[in-house]
């Protein structure tokens, strides 16, 4: 067993980590692919939006001065000289005591300073289509958007470093924008090793199924990223070196578990100390699960060594290569926000010099988020992290009782 003084504090392993970590250059990207993306360079507004005076409402464009007055008892009457739709480019005269039908997003004529809405009118009695009652009193600019109001020509309108949600997505649409420049989404290589696994099909004495490629492949989409699905590897050097070498060439970013605890072992460790030329740091953190892990780069390109436990890779995962490969997307937060939540039952550990990472169910019960432990924390129980959806955060101590409140990540966010 580790001593608490061979153990690697969280904080130093994710700051090791991060420091070694270098964003992707820019590039130009289709706009129907960057959603979720880190915006490169500050982006300029080339026009006004909206690019012209409209309605934001159907009703009637009017000259204010012309419902002065006007009320339920007392209703105007004015003449209807033309309908505008949205799409339109009419610019009919308005004289005195005249009102143009106009639909939401139509061009507002240039002699109209007003819209009176629809539900503020009263048809004739006869419906004649070209007459109009009006019941309320406008007021200059009433639901009238001005050229320019959302954006003017030259607005910086999403600064670099802008994280494209479907809403910055909608802005530089309306700009025209097709391509903009953000930094890359990372493809990341997911790769297993080890003679022992099999995908699917019947097992043999000795053989597993291997569950972490699939769960982590998983992961990497769910985090936004690009998964590559590289295999699994057998304990061969030539093979594993192979695989590690063409996989620094097609990805950002790899992923491998198993391997990296003490007493594994050791031909994957040689061949990443080999092709890393010594970069490769092999840890134990102070956690649990998940203290095994490696970090080092191949060809550039940085590898993450997960624990081979199921749950402990997940983990650890969400502990080092997602905050790591979001750096890789330049984005300003590597890390998930730390929430806080009440437990609803005692944590009993003892002080042993780790964070433990317990899974558990949060929801939010009258405003407040409460956390309930899952059964079974044991690292290789992978079914009872598939019902979970956060992790509380355990610091070393003599256990919490119910109703404290601790840190929790929420998984799916």
């Amino acid at each position: 067993m580790s001593s608490t003084k061979s153990l690697t504090p969280l904080d130093v392993a994710q700051d090791f980590v991060l420091k070694r970590v270098k964003p992707l250059k820019p590039i130009a990207c289709p706009l129907s692919e960057c959603c979720g993306l880190v915006l490169a360079a500050d982006i300029e507004s080339r026009e006004d939006v909206p690019p012209f005076r409209n309605t934001a409402s159907d009703g009637f464009a009017v000259r204010a001065k012309d419902t002065v007055g006007a009320s339920k008892e007392n209703p105007i009457l004015l003449k209807v000289v033309a309908t505008i739709a949205a799409g339109g480019a009419e610019d009919p005269e308005l004289e005195s005591g005249s009102a143009v039908r106009i639909m939401t997003g139509a061009p507002v004529p240039t002699d109209a300073d007003s819209v009176v809405m629809v539900e503020d009118t009263i048809a004739p009695v006869d419906d004649d289509e070209n007459a109009i009652y009006v019941i309320k009193e406008a007021a200059v600019g009433d639901s009238i958007r001005d050229a320019g109001s959302d954006i003017q020509i030259g607005q910086t309108v999403l600064p670099a470093g802008t994280v494209l949600n479907p809403a910055a997505i909608g802005v530089l649409a309306s700009l025209g924008y097709k391509k903009v420049p953000v930094f890359a989404r990372p493809k990341v290589g997911v790769i297993s090793t080890g003679s022992e696994l099999v995908d699917a099909g019947d097992i043999g004495k000795g053989m597993i199924r291997d569950s972490n490629r699939p769960a982590l492949i998983e992961a990497v989409k769910q985090s936004g990223f690009d998964a590559v699905d590289l295999g699994i590897v057998v304990d061969d050097a030539q093979l594993l070196e192979n695989a590690f070498k063409e996989a620094a060439i097609l990805c950002d970013a790899i992923i491998t578990s198993g391997g990296v605890s003490v007493g594994d072992y050791d031909l994957t460790k040689q061949v990443l100390a080999k092709l890393s030329n010594g970069d490769m740091k092999w840890m134990q953190v102070a956690i649990k699960p998940a203290k095994p892990f490696a970090f080092g780069t191949v060809s550039g390109t940085p590898l993450f060594g997960l624990p081979g436990n199921p749950v402990s890779a997940l983990v650890s995962f969400e502990l080092f290569a997602r905050p790591a490969i979001r750096k890789l997307m330049n984005h300003p937060t590597p890390f998930k926000r730390l929430l806080n939540a009440t437990l609803q039952e005692d944590v009993v550990r003892r002080r042993d010099g780790k964070v433990h990472f317990l899974r558990a169910l949060c929801q939010s019960v009258n405003g407040e988020l409460q956390a309930s432990l899952k059964v079974g924390q044991m690292s290789h129980m992978l079914s009872r992290m598939a019902s979970a959806n956060a992790l509380i955060v355990v610091p070393d101590g003599d256990g919490y009782e119910a109703g404290t409140k601790l840190p929790v990540i929420l998984l799916d966010e």
